[in-house]
């Protein structure tokens, strides 16, 4: 066979350019593979593949947002620790403080009384620092921020009763940091007579029961028995009664009949009732001589009754009169301050709800316990709130019922706001009582407290509870929230600040006089402590977990986008060599192509000669 021809132009070089061509295609792979090969990525601009690079990018950015999420929950975590920290070192020394409120309850006196307050106030203060320091990049959840706090106190009480008073425990629903507590006190009184003048009574209410004074009493026109009560509480009193120029009466001294003198005054404690036959002839003015030339200061007594009677009567004895009583406090910043605010308005404040709305309590009766009416104090405040009082399996008060003589059985009750008051007859042979608020569930938000409690004989009038609430405003502490990003679209883990300081924990001003009140005050302060460590290890825990998954899941999407826009660098440089022997033969074959013109004039040439 004859090859075919070969057809030459000397307008085209058609060689050279199908050489040039694959010139240039080796010289593209070949800056193509050492741009990857120097980068070691396959996928470095929007050129090289756009929807890959869009991928990437937002990758890249998602990864920006993980490692700022961790930053984020490695702050946050710190700051509980110290937190933790904290809370963790004041429930150890509220679990001491509690052992010494126990001796302080205890019949201890004088000089080891004193010791014990001394160390219980210096072991508050140290409490107290340890929240006030527990600080971590400016934040502090031992304490919150500054703020102004309203602190209301309410004060509840109920009629008189000459029953002793059962021991009731606080039976209340209240946010964090408020207290609750019922009591009663006692003051003793003489047995009235319709004998006694006016001047006897205004006597009373002139007396100032403090040091040393004198009082001139008009004894008025009839003849009697006078008597005085006096209470010299636990320190020592001298009272002396005269009578134109003579001392009739004395502490310290018996009754003498028929108005005659006594020896002097003798130092007393407690109670004494101080008697002697008044006979107006003998003149009418009286007087009566607290402490009269005795050097004291400080020292604090009180009349209790200044009585006449008939001399037929036997000289009285003191009465004992029980008035129950019960106390509230509660606090929390509001901007601006109010003046007074209750219980639902301090959790809404707080933003963290009451505890125990739904509870019931047990209370049972120790022997000598009283039959008696049992009147009780409930305050519901503004949200409704139901209350009921079982006996052996009957229900025998209920709000919104009316009083059922006797134990009878009442209806269920009906949710009332406010406060209120429940009575019932009360039989303790009967066995204890049971004490159901919100038996059949309430709302969340609700507060309501058992103000007071009384013991009264049956048939007394109709008891109405009074309360009454007064508000103070100081420099504190009000919540702290730290909402913390656990992904990069916007998902938060809020941790809140638990105010442990003295004041938070109800433990300053604090009367270490009333030890029963002392020791109630630092249970429910290492209660509020024990829940606040644990709130925060939890936290602190949930910010760990979601700081090593914003970890992981920043390396995940770094693994992600290196398969994206990674190059292989094996493949890549075989390719860069490759590109580089086709660019190397694709010159030479260029330069061939570039000679033919030569060839074809070589032939002209010869066939010229």
């Amino acid at each position: 066979m004859v090859p075919p021809a070969m057809s030459s132009s000397i307008h085209t070089n058609r060689a050279a350019l199908h050489a040039l061509q694959a010139a240039n295609a080796a010289g593209r792979d070949l800056a193509s593979a050492q741009n990857k090969v120097s980068t070691g990525l396959k996928v470095a601009t929007a050129k090289d593949n756009g929807a890959i690079f869009a991928i990437a990018s937002s990758m890249r950015a998602d990864i920006g947002g993980w490692g700022a999420v961790k930053t984020g929950l490695n702050r946050a975590q710190s700051i509980t620790d110290v937190a933790l920290t904290g809370a963790e070192r004041i429930g150890e020394l509220l679990i001491e403080l509690q052992k010494h409120a126990v001796a302080l309850n205890d019949s201890l006196t004088g000089v080891s009384r004193q010791a014990v307050v001394d160390h219980m106030a210096a072991m508050i203060k140290e409490i107290d620092l340890i929240a006030r320091t527990a600080e971590f990049d400016g934040i502090n959840l031992l304490t919150g921020r500054p703020t102004i706090t309203t602190t209301t106190s309410y004060g509840y009480a109920l009629p008189s009763s000459p029953l002793p008073q059962p021991a009731f425990s606080s039976m209340a629903a209240l946010p964090p940091g408020s207290h609750a507590w019922t009591s009663s006190t006692v003051r003793y009184a003489l047995p009235p007579s319709g004998q006694t003048p006016a001047s006897f009574d205004q006597a009373v209410a002139a007396i100032s029961g403090a040091n040393s004074q004198t009082v001139v009493v008009d004894g008025g026109g009839d003849a009697g028995r006078v008597n005085l009560l006096l209470d010299a509480f636990t320190a020592p009193d001298i009272v002396e009664i005269w009578q134109n120029g003579v001392r009739v009466a004395a502490t310290g001294q018996a009754y003498v009949a028929g108005g005659g003198a006594v020896g002097a005054g003798v130092s007393v404690t407690g109670q004494h009732v101080l008697s002697f036959d008044y006979d107006p002839a003998n003149g009418q003015s009286l007087e009566f001589r607290f402490n009269e030339g005795v050097g004291v200061t400080g020292t604090a007594w009180t009349v209790g009754g200044l009585t006449l009677q008939d001399l037929s009567e036997a000289p009285p004895s003191p009465v004992a009169i029980y008035t129950p009583v019960g106390s509230l406090q509660t606090s929390a910043p509001f901007d601006p301050p109010r003046a007074t605010a209750n219980p639902e308005q301090v959790a809404v404040a707080l933003d963290e709800p009451p505890q125990g709305v739904s509870n019931i309590y047990s209370v049972t009766f120790g022997a000598g316990t009283a039959a008696g009416r049992i009147d009780m104090a409930f305050d519901a405040f503004d949200r409704p709130d139901t209350a009921e009082v079982w006996q052996k399996g009957v229900r025998v008060a209920a709000t919104g019922q009316p009083y059922a003589s006797g134990g009878e059985a009442v209806g269920p009750a009906t949710a009332v706001s406010g406060l209120n008051t429940l009575s019932f007859d009360f039989d303790p042979a009967l066995g204890p009582l049971e004490f159901r608020f919100n038996d059949t569930g309430a709302d969340a938000h609700s507060a309501w407290a058992v103000g007071a409690i009384s013991l009264s004989p049956v048939g007394s009038p109709t008891a109405v509870a009074t309360v009454n609430a007064s508000g103070t405003q100081a420099i504190g502490f009000g919540p702290l929230h730290l909402d913390v990003f656990t992904t990069p679209a916007g998902e938060t883990l809020r941790v809140s600040s638990r105010d442990l300081t003295a004041g938070g924990l109800g433990l300053d001003p604090l009367d270490f006089a009333n030890a029963a009140l002392v020791l109630d005050r630092i249970k429910a302060a290492l209660t509020r402590t024990t829940d606040s460590a644990s709130y925060f290890g939890v936290r602190n825990k949930t910010l760990e977990r979601s700081a090593l998954f914003a970890s992981k899941s920043g390396d995940a999407l770094e693994v992600g986008v290196g398969n994206l826009v990674d190059a292989d660098l094996a493949k890549e440089s075989a390719k860069l060599q490759a590109a580089q022997v086709r660019q190397q033969l694709a010159m030479q074959t260029l330069g061939i192509a570039n000679n033919a013109p030569q060839w074809l004039l070589a032939v002209f040439k010869r066939s010229g000669t």
